[in-house]
């Protein structure tokens, strides 16, 4: 696969070459990185990587292979689900703390439900980006009812966060059909995958979570970073993580998009109603105010821009194919058209499929 070629910007301007660590990277230019959180022993932002999510872009390594933007030691946060009101400030807390900088991947109901969250997260100098309208498994979705997953959660965390949002998106379980992926092209949505996964839905246990992180970082050496910030675990061991990240010298990148999401009039409509339907009912019955609101963040200039490559192949088996002897093995492992047309078919109508444990798992915070 052709390489897309880039290059690397310094704080003075100047121009140089390539460097190994991207060469599966796409454009690149890279000017200093903020310092006003600088020499306070903390992570702060090491760089602001903007991505144009012009026919959909796909990132992170365990699914994705096309771009490659991050140098060793240096990790993405990100937060899928919420928000939370339970956890959520509390995640803000840590990432405060540290002058850290993150991506919230926001399922649309929980949006809707918490929009005085959202637009805290926004005011810290966080990325909002969608996650669906409920945090379905879109491949057990015919084509319809998926693109309303997708569209109808951008448009309701769009809503509630009353600005629009970044075009970045993560499949639920990351399941990705590619049937819903050719729409996601069509949108100009990046898809991002992950590298490393915290498995903190799995356990209460903070050092659990932070054991999967740094066991992750270990093999990996970088990567984006899988949590979720409606689960307790991630919420109360997220500042000491921060803390032995920060120890073990990794720096973070902060991932902004080149232009925002567009949304469509019609979701628009059904997200609008459904914000005010909540806020009808938060009015009637108020919770209890936060005891506090976490101040803005310090903005920062864009360090590095990331951008679809001009040849991005369509399944990773074309990874393999640069000799004769791995191309025949490549196209002997390549599945035939109606094996893939069969793995994104949605089941039937007269089949029940019954929702996986972290399905069942999710429907506790709905």
């Amino acid at each position: 696969m052709t390489l897309a070629a880039f290059a690397l910007a310094t704080g003075s301007g100047l121009m140089i070459s390539s460097a190994p660590a991207q060469e599966r990277g796409a454009a690149f230019k890279a000017t200093r990185a903020d310092a006003r959180c600088s020499g306070k022993g903390v992570l702060g932002v090491s760089r602001i990587v903007e991505v144009d999510t012009t026919d959909g872009p796909r990132l992170g390594n365990l699914q994705y292979k096309e771009i490659d933007f991050l140098e060793p030691g240096e990790v993405v946060l990100t937060f899928d689900d919420g928000p939370g009101r339970q956890t959520t400030e509390r995640v803000l807390e840590a990432l405060a703390t540290h002058c850290a900088r993150a991506t919230f991947f926001m399922v649309g109901r929980m949006a809707v439900a918490n929009p005085d969250l959202v637009r805290d997260v926004a005011a810290q100098g966080h990325t909002i980006a969608s996650h669906t309208w409920s945090h379905a498994n879109l491949k057990a979705l015919s084509t319809e009812k998926a693109t309303r997953e997708v569209e109808l959660g951008l448009s309701a965390v769009s809503a509630a966060l009353g600005a629009p949002v970044s075009p970045f998106f993560r499949f639920p379980y990351l399941n990705d059909p590619r049937r819903v992926m050719a729409h996601m092209e069509q949108r100009n949505l990046g898809m991002f995958s992950i590298d490393v996964d915290s498995y903190d839905y799995k356990s209460r246990s903070t050092s659990v979570m932070q054991r999967n992180i740094l066991k992750g970082l270990e093999k990996n050496g970088k990567g984006i970073l899988l949590f979720h910030d409606i689960q307790h675990s991630t919420a109360n061991g997220l500042a000491e993580l921060l803390d032995e990240l920060h120890r073990r010298k990794f720096k973070i990148v902060h991932l902004v998009p080149k232009a925002a999401a567009k949304t469509l009039a019609s979701y628009d409509e059904i997200a609008g109603k459904e914000l005010a339907r909540r806020q009808i009912a938060t009015a009637r019955q108020p919770l209890n105010d936060r005891a506090m609101v976490w101040p803005m963040a310090t903005g920062g200039q864009t360090s590095a821009s990331v951008s679809r490559p001009e040849r991005q192949e369509t399944l990773p088996w074309h990874e393999d194919a640069a000799s004769p002897a791995k191309r025949k093995t490549s196209e002997r492992a390549r599945p035939t058209q109606s094996a893939e047309k069969e793995r994104d078919r949605p089941p039937p109508s007269w089949k029940k499929v019954e929702p996986t444990w972290q399905e069942k798992m999710f429907q506790h915070y709905q």
